[in-house]
């Protein structure tokens, strides 16, 4: 049984116990054993990083050398965080004066960091580590046929010298639920979540965007592995149809929950009740 360091960060255990609970569903029919880590901070991402460049590599120093401590890689399901400590990970195993500064802090706290552990989103070592097959074998109500768009998020593919993480992985993670992945010639465009706190209009239109590119190419709901990005496509569905008379009708669903679904679980333990658009077109068919 493979085991890992879990970082939750802020988002998920604050607003989505849904994302949560399925995760940890399908963690467990996968036997992949999730151990939270203790003692850690906020990421910091996006904003910290912009006002205190030293202070986001330490604080997610900090946590990657707490989680070396195990010997266990840091899997994540928050994009965020995955590209933050992804980065720092990355910058400082090329960067030898900020190392050093950084252990000199760290010092302090009676930590290192060696750069001895990967950082990881939860989705990539489902992937790696458990595997297609595998994942297809646990597959008792195949989501047969049912139009999937994909928004991976920026910070899970960019920049991918970084991230280590193809937009392959997900669209066979979705083909392994016995879904079809729509394409929709928006799909790398941001969804607008960390624009909406300094530019609301400008994060209102590149979701309206997105989300009329999804419906155009014949979508009939999307997956996510981002917290952020979801309550942005989800919200402001709520927000077009209000403002716009736009009505889009498509339900935002984690990827560990559409994989919940796939595996037999059901809604209730799963969290969809929490989804502001109902996710009636996928329950209906997997009760059809």
């Amino acid at each position: 049984m493979p085991v890992y360091s879990l970082y939750m960060g802020c988002s998920v255990p604050a607003n989505y116990p849904n994302y949560e609970a399925a995760m940890f569903k399908v963690a467990e029919a996968l036997g992949m054993n999730l151990n939270y880590l203790e003692d850690v901070a906020c990421c910091g991402s996006p904003n910290l990083r912009s006002i205190d460049t030293f202070g986001w590599l330490l604080v997610n120093a900090r946590t990657i050398a707490i989680a070396e401590k195990s010997g266990h890689d840091i899997v994540t399901p928050c994009n965020g965080c995955f590209g933050s400590l992804k980065d720092v990970l990355h910058h400082l195993t090329h960067h030898k004066d900020d190392l050093k500064k950084i252990n000199v802090e760290l010092k302090k706290m009676g930590l290192e960091f060696k750069g001895s552990i990967n950082v990881r989103h939860i989705i990539e070592a489902m992937y790696t580590d458990i595997g297609i097959e595998e994942i297809k074998k646990r597959v008792t109500k195949p989501l047969d046929g049912v139009g999937i768009a994909i928004h991976y998020g920026c910070h899970l593919l960019r920049p991918l010298d970084v991230t280590e993480f193809r937009p392959e992985i997900l669209q066979e993670m979705v083909d392994a639920t016995g879904a079809t992945v729509i394409d929709y010639p928006l799909w790398k465009q941001c969804c607008g979540a960390t624009v909406l706190p300094v530019n609301e209009q400008l994060a209102i239109r590149l979701a309206r965007d997105k989300l009329k590119s999804m419906k155009d190419a014949g979508a009939v709901f999307i997956t996510v592995v981002c917290p952020a990005c979801g309550n942005q496509l989800d919200l402001q569905q709520l927000g077009l149809k209000d403002s716009y008379g736009e009505v889009y009708d498509l339900p935002v669903l984690l990827y560990p929950q559409i994989l919940a679904l796939a595996m037999g679980m059901n809604e209730e333990e799963i969290g969809l009740s929490m989804n502001r658009v109902p996710a009636d077109p996928i329950l209906d068919h997997l009760s059809g």
